[in-house]
C-alpha cells in the first residue's frame, strides 16, 4: 500500500483510516510500530490543531480506536494534525492533499464522525476540483 501511494500522492487526493493512515506515514518516509498496548473498541478524547479537516468539531473530541500499532516518527512532509496522550493521531500533507486518520470516525462512538469525515473529502477534494476549473 505504502507504494500506491507513493505513485499517486500529489495527483489523486486521499484519506486514510486506521491501516491506511499508518501507510501514508511510511509512504512519507515515517516509521509504524507498536502502540504499548492493544486498543481495540477504545473511546478516548483526542486534541486537534484546528486544521480545516476539524473545521467546527470541539477540542477534545470524543474518537473510537481499534489498533495496535501507531506512528512513533512522522516526517516534516505530514503535519500532525491531532494526537492522544502523546500518539499521533492524524496527519496532513497540504500540497498532496492526504490525511490519515489512526483512529476510525466512521464509528458510532466518534462523535461528529460524519461531519469529520465531509471536512476531510472537502479538503481533500478542494485542491483537485481547483486544479480542473483553472
Amino acid at each position: 500500500m505504502p507504494e500506491l501511494i507513493k505513485t499517486l500522492r500529489g495527483k489523486v487526493p486521499m484519506i486514510g483510516i486506521c491501516l491506511g493512515h499508518q501507510a501514508i506515514v511510511e509512504a512519507y518516509g515515517g516509521v509504524v510500530a507498536g502502540a504499548g498496548e492493544i486498543i481495540h473498541g477504545k473511546v478516548s478524547m483526542m486534541a486537534h490543531d484546528n486544521h480545516a479537516i476539524y473545521q467546527g468539531l470541539p477540542s477534545p473530541l470524543a474518537i473510537a480506536r481499534y489498533h495496535s500499532l501507531v506512528a512513533t516518527k512522522v516526517p516534516d512532509s505530514l503535519e500532525v494534525t491531532a494526537q492522544v496522550d502523546g500518539l499521533v493521531m492524524s496527519v496532513a500533507n497540504e500540497q498532496d492533499r492526504i490525511c490519515g486518520f489512526q483512529f476510525h470516525p466512521e464509528s458510532i462512538m466518534t462523535t461528529y464522525g460524519a461531519t469529520l469525515l465531509s471536512n476531510a473529502i472537502a479538503w481533500a477534494t478542494e485542491k483537485s476540483n481547483e486544479t480542473k476549473s483553472a
